[in-house]
């Protein structure tokens, strides 16, 4: 995956929990009954559906670097102990 189609995925996520929480807030700025009663938990799952987005960005962009920082450790030769029971020293 390139990075223009990641930043484009992650904008279409960011775009919907921002959809859905401007949905709940909105209803509740116009009085909805049921969001009305429930007012702390408006909030909360508003803020909660745009973090996740944020929070999984974060942790994909994490993993992608580790496996960016593998990729380019491993043509690097493995020493292997004396102890081992391997014929030779170095493993490719």
């Amino acid at each position: 995956m390139s990075i223009t189609e990641w930043l484009r995925a992650r904008a279409v996520e960011l775009g919907a929990s921002l959809c859905a929480a401007a949905i709940l807030i909105a209803g509740l700025a116009v009085g909805v009954p049921f969001l009305r009663a429930r007012i702390p938990e408006v909030f909360l799952y508003s803020f909660c559906c745009v973090s996740a987005v944020l929070v999984r960005a974060g942790l994909d962009l994490a993993v992608r670097a580790l496996m960016l920082g593998a990729r380019a450790l491993q043509g690097a030769n493995i020493l292997i102990s004396p102890l081992s029971r391997s014929p030779g020293e170095m493993v490719r």
